[in-house]
């Protein structure tokens, strides 16, 4: 094989490979980086290593929280209509364990709704399309076993409960919380306190005092940024997230993507370190799918190919970074924005890129959205980040990010926010408002 300091002086030859590959993804990366030998091999990823496993949340202000709230196990919330991607899952699912603790009911693990992958393009058959893509649990996406003990240790009085029938009773009815409250700003509830004081007034309006033996059920619908992330303290807030972790399949195909990014670029990692530096720019490419109808206004700023990949390139250059790691569900466009870095002598990289064999066979065997999560995991550790502001996964990433960095809190000027670890383009002050309630 080629040594890499010869292929850096190659790089011309090199650049001329790349534009044969970009159309020919099973082949190796297109481009290596020299960033330097390494200084001890401790310093390389580990392949027995999950670089994104932790224990069990053991928080003294979620007890305090829990230890104070009135418990009533004849009171239960489910917690089944969480859609979309990532962002809208997490925040959805931290939501419901929330109101169900300030209200001191019991709570059936949630389970997510999965998407119709139709809508992204892909075809998958005609049974899904007469019947929807159905549900499935919190195993679809999470550490199940981690989230009940976390909650075990962390919350004790919360009873949860495996699973729940979809059974009629009088005394069972959907609720979406914000529902109770007028007036909600973009930062959210302003009285979150208040919330078991409407819900006991809104379950003697509307719920039966009979049969008494029956519990009272509420399905309660998909809440996204509503809820104040902060309003119990800033150690809650930013320990309360860490109760969902991805499942254990996802967080090891992240950990080999890092592996496999460490041993072809020749970056020694250290993936106890939350931002790995030096590493790699993370980039959140969400371009126009071209398989669709166009569905949000096409003047959001940022909303487009060309608007995006100039953006990221020029953050890139400007960060001294030769490395763009994209997050995508679309290739094409991934090669696209490869060949337009080549010119800037930057290389692209992607999870598609990076897993070979049999790592390759487990990441096509999960979802489109499953697979989202790779991706996700991955961008948490980079040097740098860039994503849009219209995108929750963008925001999601950004404020986990921001909770494991140094940095302070993050400048808007025009439209483009940075914290000095993540930059998002096209954001409006409503955005950052919002961002209040996205559990980090």
């Amino acid at each position: 094989m080629v040594s890499r300091r010869y292929a850096v002086v190659v790089g011309g030859v090199l650049a001329s490979i790349w534009l044969w590959l970009a159309f020919d993804r099973e082949s190796i990366p297109a481009r290596r980086i020299w960033y330097g030998p390494s200084n001890s091999k401790a310093g390389l990823i580990s392949p027995s290593i999950d670089a994104f496993d932790f224990p069990p949340v053991d928080s003294e202000e979620m007890r305090a929280v829990c230890s104070s709230t009135k418990w009533n196990q004849s009171l239960v919330f489910t917690c089944d209509n969480n859609h979309g991607g990532i962002g809208h899952v997490r925040n959805s699912i931290l939501n419901c364990v929330r109101y169900a603790i300030g209200a001191g009911g019991a709570l059936v693990l949630p389970n997510i709704a999965l998407r119709d992958e139709d809508d992204l393009g892909h075809d998958h058959g005609h049974a899904e399309k007469r019947h929807g893509p159905g549900r499935n649990g919190m195993e679809y996406m999470f550490d199940v076993n981690h989230f009940t003990d976390s909650l075990r240790v962390s919350c004790p009085d919360l009873l949860l409960i495996r699973h729940m029938e979809q059974t009629d009773s009088s005394r069972r009815r959907g609720l979406l919380p914000e529902h109770l409250f007028t007036n909600i700003p973009t930062s959210g509830l302003e009285h979150p306190e208040e919330w078991p004081i409407k819900l006991e007034a809104w379950i003697e309006e509307y719920m039966p005092s009979y049969p008494e033996k029956e519990p009272i059920i509420i399905d309660l619908e998909q809440s996204f940024l509503h809820y104040p992330a902060h309003s119990d303290g800033h150690k809650f807030a930013h320990t309360f997230g860490n109760i969902l972790k991805f499942r254990p399949d996802v967080r090891r195909l992240a950990t080999t993507t890092l592996n496999k990014l460490s041993e072809w670029y020749d970056i020694p990692l250290n993936v106890s370190e939350p931002i790995m530096k030096p590493s790699f720019m993370g980039a959140h490419l969400q371009t126009d799918n071209p398989f669709l109808e166009e569905r949000h206004n096409s003047g959001v700023a940022y909303a487009h190919f060309p608007s995006q990949t100039a953006a990221y390139i020029e953050q890139a250059i400007s960060a001294k970074i030769p490395l763009i790691y994209v997050a995508s569900g679309n290739l094409p466009e991934i090669h696209k924005f490869g060949l337009q870095a080549t010119a800037s002598k930057m290389a692209i990289t992607h999870k598609e890129d990076l897993l070979k064999d049999k790592d390759m066979d487990a990441l096509e065997r999960l979802r489109w959205d499953q697979r989202a999560l790779v991706d996700y995991l991955v961008l948490l550790k980079a040097q740098d980040f860039a994503g849009v502001g219209h995108s929750s996964f963008s925001w999601q990433v950004v404020m986990t990010r921001h909770e494991g960095g140094d940095k302070g809190k993050g400048v808007l000027e025009s439209d483009v926010w940075s914290d000095g670890l993540s930059t998002l383009y096209g954001v409006r002050s409503s955005y950052i408002e919002s961002s209040e309630c996205m559990w980090s």
